[in-house]
């Protein structure tokens, strides 16, 4: 796994503060989430590997005003990604450097063509033709998902210490390792300004 960047984490503040769960009668709340905080990078995804996954799905990465939409997806093992173009003129996708490589060749406006996806880890999609264009593909052995403005939430970690794969905008990876409590339902990862 390459690892450019260097990440302070500062965890579990939430997830050792909870509160214990309602009394019986009351209205239940929430499971308390644990939060950890990142100093780095624009966060986009993150998994944990050895967790349950979800099965596969098809999803779709359209070429789009020469851009990727959306720009960054997360798929199960064994999930298939279409690539329909909807420009008017050719693409030619690939991905090199993970162990989904593929290259589907140059392809104009239409349906597009599909890859399967069946080794988890981080796959960074590019056009031959359009060297600027960039799309990240997650792709995950374990509870995963995308980030909102920098904010991702994992539900239903397992109690324990855990290994988690965060991936950034430029396509890079970081482990971090994480304890969670007995009482805690969920995992959010956040990106703080240094």
């Amino acid at each position: 796994m390459s690892v450019q960047h260097r990440l302070r984490a500062y965890a579990f503040v939430t997830a050792f503060l909870c509160l214990p769960w309602t009394a019986s009668g009351e209205a239940a709340s929430p499971p308390p989430v644990a939060t950890l905080l990142l100093h780095g990078h624009t966060l986009v995804a993150a998994w944990i590997p050895g967790t349950k996954a979800a099965p596969p799905i098809d999803e779709v990465m359209r070429n789009k005003d020469k851009a990727f939409v959306p720009d960054v997806l997360v798929v199960p093992v064994g999930s298939s990604v279409r690539f329909p173009n909807e420009d008017p003129f050719f693409h030619s996708i690939y991905a090199t450097g993970s162990p989904d490589d593929f290259d589907i060749g140059f392809y104009g406006t239409g349906p597009g063509k599909v890859v399967r996806f069946t080794h988890p880890g981080t796959v960074n999609v590019h056009c031959h033709i359009h060297v600027f264009m960039h799309g990240i593909i997650v792709v995950a052995a374990g509870i995963a998902a995308s980030a909102t403005d920098g904010t991702l939430v994992l539900q239903g970690v397992p109690v324990g210490t855990h290994e988690v794969d965060t991936v950034f905008a430029d396509g890079h990876t970081h482990r971090i390792s994480v304890t969670i409590a007995p009482n805690v339902g969920a995992l959010s990862l956040r990106v703080v300004p240094r």
